[in-house]
Formats: structure tokens, C-alpha cells, sequence
């Protein structure tokens, strides 16, 4: 049987074993005794008694597994690791120096790294590494193997002073690393996209970390982690910046309702967002979040925001939403300014249906007010933060148009690798997509 020592930030909290394709959970008797100790997750409640898997029911499994990156990139990682065939436990032992939120998982035989330390990442180092895309991975030559959720290439970074550094041993990343998606004839302009879509959220008081735009010179997306608290305790050798970060626990909202990483699609309805709700600390707080949430990414067409976009703060005092992340306005390359003759804008599937409406096209006022109402809301509640969100987007554009400017601002040989992609794509989100968007939110449904 196989097995990996599970911390939580550097605290023992228990050990993972597979064999015949089960997984269990023991949970360390110190863990579960302590003041502070919880439970991973809702599905793998504290106790001494082992969490065995099932035939069926694998939560276990399906919360490890909610950790590993997925699709192209899990395969891409898994083909540098020397991994054959579809093995969760191997690739966990391969990337678990740091997972997503606090955990660390490591061979019985391997001690937590007594070395911490920072090291430069160079924008030409960078754009080596974005050039290997796909055939090797951005953390392929990274000093230490570290995973992240998702389908999208991503590394973990530090972002201090200005400066990009890559963390080694002991030491936690502060921050997510996105390039511009491989596949730019589909996702055109995606750094840009996000980093924009991020600055009208924040405009429109939605709870979101810190985004930045750089370019080394190819256009990067770089995030804090919320998941982290940081603090500089000084400097090192040429003036390396030294680093205090504690780590803090996160999960999704798979993890967070038990369930496989193969439900975050199938899975993102109205129903599992208020099982989500009465899993909460907070009832009546997560309720307003996640239906301002829910508004915004109607406002900017996100086809995508499915279950593992949402992540929540497990601590012994309970679960909270977490701030929202991976906010994207992938309606804009369904309209003609990107799709030409293959647009199908508005009548693009949305991500999370609403009550008579499975399409951005479909969706009128009475349908976002009824679900509002589904997830608990009072109708007049609902209505007033709906009329709040509408009449905040226009402002929300300008702050993001005046981001791009600013951007577009650089010198030529730097920000010019993508302008007019873009450009049009700024145009795309304001003149048809919020526009429309906007629109059929203040239309009542026809009688």
C-alpha cells in the first residue's frame, strides 16, 4: 500500500495510503485532538476512525484528487514526471512539495525542506519557458514541483518589489502566474481578458485579490493568493527579499460538497449553489456573494464558472467563501468581432442555467430574480442588488478601459505583441456583451 504524509502548513495532520485503487485518510490523533484541529473538508469529518473509500463513494479520493491539475496539462505533467497511465496517487507524490491552499504531501521517508529562499525569475528565463509551452510545462525547470487546480498552464511565484522570484524549499508562493492561453486562435488575448475582467470586479465591490499585468515582453497574468498571509522579514544575498508566509486553508466547492472534479461542470447548478449556502458559516453572507457572483459573470458572458471556481476558508471557526478568482469574459469570443461567421452570440450555453433561460440570449430580469429568490433571497432583496450590479457596469468599463490604456502605454516593442487582439477585444466586451447583457437584465420576461 501506498502511502504520503499529509501537513498542514508544516503541522502533521495525517497520513494518505492507496492500494487496489482505495484510498483512506488517517487523520493524526494530535491533529484531532487540537484546539485548533478541523476537518479537511465536510466529507472527511475529523476522527480517529480512518476514512476508508469505497466502490462508489470515494471522498477520499475525489479530494486529492480536486487538487492535481486537469486535461492537457495534468496529461503534460504526468508525461515529464515519467507517470503511465491515469494515477492520482503518483502524480500527488510527484507535485505535493505544495499543493493548492495549505497542504503538503510527502513520501514517509522525505522530512518537510528545512531550506527556504527565493530565486530570481528573469523575464528572459519566462520567455523561455512560455516558448516550451506545450511541450514541456512552465514549472518543468522550476526549483521545486509544486500543482495547482486547473486546465490552464500556471506557475507559482512570488511577486515582491516588483520583481518575480520562484520559491525553493520551505518557502510558500505568494502568487498565481498565468501566460496567454497555447491555443490563441480560440482564447485570443486571455491574459489581458482576465486581468481586465478582474479590474471591473473590482470596481463592482466583488471580493477579489490583487491582479497584475506584466510583460516579459509576452503578456503575463500574476495574482495574489488569497490563500496565503505574507510578510517581508528582511533581505539575502543581492538583495533577495526574505520571506514569512503562512499558509492557509483552502478548498473548492467539489471538495467543499464531496463530489468528484468531474462534476464541476454537470454539477454547477442553482441546486448545488445552495447546498453550498448550508455548508457556510454565514448563511445569509455567502447568499448575497454568491448571487452578486452569479450577476457578474452574467454581465460579462463567463461560459465557465463552474464549481471549482469557487473556493472557501476551512479553519476550526467554520467555512467561509473565499474571494473569487478565474473571472473570465469568454462570451466576447462567441460574437462576431472574434467567431466572423461561426458566432453564435447571444445564444451561448451559460455555465450555470437560470430558470427559464439556459442561454445569455434567454436571460431576462425575472429569470436572475428568480434565482435569487431559489438561492434564499427576499424578491425585493434580490431586485436592489440586481439594479446595484447594472448600474455599476458602465463604471466598471471605464476603470477597465482606462487599465488597458495604461497598459498600451509601454513602449511598443514591449506591449505591442498583442494590442490589436486586445484592443478588439475591449471593444467586444463593452459595445456588444455588456451592452446587451445590460440590456436584457432590465427586460421583463414577455407575457
Amino acid at each position: 500500500m501506498r502511502s504520503l504524509r499529509v501537513y498542514m502548513d508544516r503541522r502533521p495532520l495525517g497520513e494518505l495510503f492507496e492500494g487496489d485503487d482505495l484510498w483512506q485518510l488517517q487523520y493524526d490523533p494530535d491533529w484531532v485532538s487540537a484546539a485548533d484541529g478541523f476537518a479537511l473538508a465536510p466529507g472527511l469529518p475529523l476522527r480517529l476512525e480512518r476514512h476508508v473509500d469505497g466502490g462508489t463513494q470515494r471522498p477520499v479520493q475525489w479530494y486529492f484528487d480536486n487538487l492535481l491539475p486537469e486535461e492537457l496539462l495534468r496529461q503534460a505533467i504526468e508525461k515529464e514526471a515519467g507517470i503511465k497511465g491515469d494515477d492520482a496517487f503518483a502524480l500527488l507524490q510527484y507535485l505535493g512539495a505544495e499543493s493548492a491552499g495549505s497542504l503538503t504531501l510527502l513520501p514517509p521517508d522525505v522530512p518537510l525542506p528545512a531550506t527556504t529562499g527565493l530565486r530570481v525569475l528573469s523575464d528572459a528565463e519566462l520567455t523561455h519557458r512560455i516558448a516550451g509551452i506545450p511541450k514541456q510545462t512552465l514549472t518543468a525547470q522550476a526549483p521545486k514541483r509544486m500543482s495547482l487546480a486547473g486546465a490552464q498552464h500556471k506557475m507559482l511565484v512570488s511577486l515582491v518589489g516588483g520583481k518575480l522570484y520562484e520559491p525553493e524549499g520551505a518557502t510558500a508562493s505568494t502568487h498565481i502566474l498565468k501566460p496567454s492561453h497555447p491555443d490563441a486562435s480560440t482564447y485570443p488575448a486571455s491574459v489581458m481578458n482576465e486581468y481586465l475582467t478582474m479590474c471591473m470586479a473590482r470596481a463592482m465591490d466583488l471580493p477579489v485579490p490583487a491582479a497584475h499585468l506584466r510583460h516579459v515582453p509576452e503578456p503575463v497574468y500574476v495574482v495574489d493568493r488569497f490563500d496565503r498571509l505574507v510578510r517581508e522579514v528582511g533581505t539575502r544575498d543581492q538583495g533577495v527579499p526574505s520571506l514569512e508566509v503562512q499558509r492557509l486553508h483552502i478548498i473548492d466547492a467539489c471538495q467543499l460538497l464531496s463530489r468528484s472534479r468531474a462534476f464541476k461542470h454537470s454539477g454547477a447548478t442553482l441546486d448545488s449553489l445552495k447546498d453550498i449556502i448550508r455548508a457556510t458559516s454565514n448563511r445569509a453572507r455567502t447568499t448575497l456573494q454568491l448571487f452578486r457572483w452569479l450577476i457578474f459573470n452574467l454581465l460579462i458572458a463567463n461560459d465557465d464558472c463552474h464549481l471549482k471556481n469557487l473556493s472557501f476558508f476551512v479553519s476550526s471557526h467554520g467555512i467561509q467563501l473565499a474571494p473569487h478568482y478565474d473571472l473570465l469574459a469568454t462570451g466576447a469570443y462567441h460574437t462576431r468581432a472574434f467567431a466572423d461567421e461561426h458566432a453564435i452570440w447571444p445564444d451561448v450555453p451559460m455555465a450555470i442555467p437560470l430558470p427559464g433561460a439556459r442561454t445569455f440570449g434567454q436571460v431576462t430580469e425575472d429569470s436572475v430574480l428568480l434565482a435569487g429568490e431559489a438561492l434564499g433571497l427576499s424578491a425585493p432583496t434580490a431586485r436592489r442588488v440586481l439594479g446595484e450590479m447594472v448600474a455599476l457596469a458602465d463604471a466598471a468599463l471605464a476603470t477597465a478601459q482606462a487599465a488597458l490604456d495604461q497598459a498600451h502605454a509601454g513602449p511598443a516593442d514591449v506591449t505591442g505583441l498583442s494590442t490589436a487582439s486586445e484592443v478588439r477585444f475591449m471593444r467586444a466586451l463593452t459595445h456588444i456583451v455588456v451592452k446587451d447583457m445590460k440590456d436584457r437584465l432590465t427586460r421583463r420576461r414577455a407575457t
